[in-house]
């Protein structure tokens, strides 16, 4: 598996929408904004997933991960606020900033604890293919036989002595170049 893998770029989108519509419609319920209908729900679960997994095709930073996760408690929070039974003239504006105050406050913790595994997660992907890898070299050091040497034939004459030959252009004089002085 690798990490642009779809399967494992739609798992770790799960996560994220997970964890964000949950928070967020916990915080909305707590909060006193009241129920969220269930087709409401899904479809800010799947706004959630189609942007992580935009979001998610390599390793992000903690930056990146907060304002994704902040971004998406604020369209939720604007969902499920719209999408709520009015319970008359002021019940749509009561707390409305205290909400949002408690929707980025808890979108920062749950972007951190999101980084956090987002993290671990890739940790984990490097260790296990350094693992592997040793592991692999392992099985081919052991079970790698060496190829037998390459034999070459003897040529049944011998070749031609050259001894006594000198070559026209050699230089025939050894050793160190001798010092020249200026004079």
């Amino acid at each position: 598996m690798t990490p642009r893998e779809p399967s494992f770029r739609l798992a770790r989108a799960a996560v994220f929408a997970a964890a964000c519509v949950s928070v967020s419609v916990g915080g909305h319920a707590f909060a006193g904004g009241g129920t969220v209908p269930l087709t409401v729900v899904g479809l800010g679960g799947l706004g959630a997933l189609v942007m992580a997994f935009a979001l998610n095709g390599r390793e992000r930073g903690a930056e990146v991960v907060l304002a994704a996760t902040i971004a998406a408690q604020i369209v939720l929070h604007q969902l499920f606020s719209w999408s709520a039974p009015k319970m008359g003239e002021q019940a749509e504006h009561a707390h409305p900033f205290g909400m949002f105050l408690v929707h980025v406050a808890v979108a920062a913790l749950t972007g951190w604890w999101l980084y956090r595994g987002e993290r671990a997660i890739w940790l984990m992907l490097r260790l296990w293919a350094r693992a592997s890898l040793s592991v692999l070299r392992w099985v081919f050091a052991v079970f790698h036989q060496p190829l037998p040497p390459v034999r070459r034939p003897v040529p049944a004459a011998e070749p031609e002595v050259l001894a006594g030959r000198e070559i026209a252009d050699a230089v025939s004089r050894r050793g160190p170049p001798v010092a020249v002085f200026a004079g």
